[in-house]
């Protein structure tokens, strides 16, 4: 596939750059991720990398990114606790500096987790304590327009945690019912988690705010593992998901020309056109 091909194939795709070319500085990776043809990136905790520290260093990211011409879609900060109640005011914080990333990324969603599990309190206390530090937060996410996006993990690949798969973020988000929270839909962990991946996505669809993949179970680039992606991209589109889709995988191999050939393989055999918002 020529790079002008992938480049048109990947214009769903932000490639993850915490994950592809970790052999490369961190800035020069958003400059490889432009190479293999994507146009968009995601990025963890942009405020914590040794680029001098703090808005320093995210402020230097994000001038790479412009530089470049690469798009932003995705950031995340990496929130305290929340089912830990002395945590709260230190939440209300990190949303203030969450915001303020994103405004300097120019995105419109952070993803959110904070769902460490606090010893001697049940699921159940600890998802009401979540979604309660939640609530205090919207003021400010309606006041700056951003989108706080819950990302489930699963039990194998990140064991002491209480949000795993679709059920609990779905019950927060409809608790919550507002349109500045929804979920980071990771099909990977929803497929470790819960399998079923069409039937869950047709029940929370409307609760998306975000969507990532990667294959299951070794995380590699679609196509390496069980998942039938070709039909859950068709239904993910078919429902009505119009924005960016994450490649937070690993590269097979460690072969990111291969991977991003996958991915724009993938794209081309279902026809799966730009996102429009």
């Amino acid at each position: 596939m020529t790079l002008e091909d992938r480049r048109r194939w990947l214009a769903s795709f932000s490639c993850n750059i915490e994950m592809w070319f970790k052999d490369l500085d961190f800035l020069d990776r958003i400059t490889a991720a432009k190479e293999v043809g994507f146009d968009a990136i995601e990025i963890w905790n942009p405020q914590k990398k040794k680029l001098g520290g703090g808005l320093v260093s995210a402020k230097k990211i994000a001038e790479r990114a412009r530089g470049e011409g690469m798009k932003v879609t995705s950031i995340s900060p990496g929130a305290p606790s929340l089912a830990d109640t002395n945590n709260l005011n230190a939440f209300i914080d990190w949303i203030d500096l969450a915001v303020e990333l994103a405004d300097l990324f120019d995105v419109h969603n952070f993803n959110l987790t904070g769902h460490k599990i606090v010893e001697g309190q049940s699921v159940q206390e600890m998802l009401g304590t979540y979604t309660r530090a939640v609530e205090a937060a919207l003021g400010k996410l309606e006041a700056a327009g951003k989108i706080a996006t819950i990302e489930p993990y699963n039990p194998f690949d990140h064991p002491g945690h209480f949000i795993y798969g679709v059920e609990p973020a779905l019950s927060i988000c409809r608790a919550v019912d507002s349109p500045n929270l929804k979920i980071n839909w990771d099909f990977f962990h929803m497929q470790r988690t819960d399998g079923n991946l069409i039937t869950h996505l047709e029940d929370g669809i409307h609760q998306v705010g975000y969507v990532q993949l990667a294959d299951s179970p070794d995380r590699f680039q679609p196509g390496t593992g069980e998942v039938a992606y070709g039909r859950v991209l068709i239904r993910l589109r078919d429902l009505g998901y119009k924005g960016y889709i994450g490649a937070e995988c690993f590269p097979q191999n460690q072969n990111a020309m291969v991977a991003a050939s996958d991915i724009a393989a993938l794209a081309e055999s279902v026809n799966l056109q730009p996102p429009t918002k």
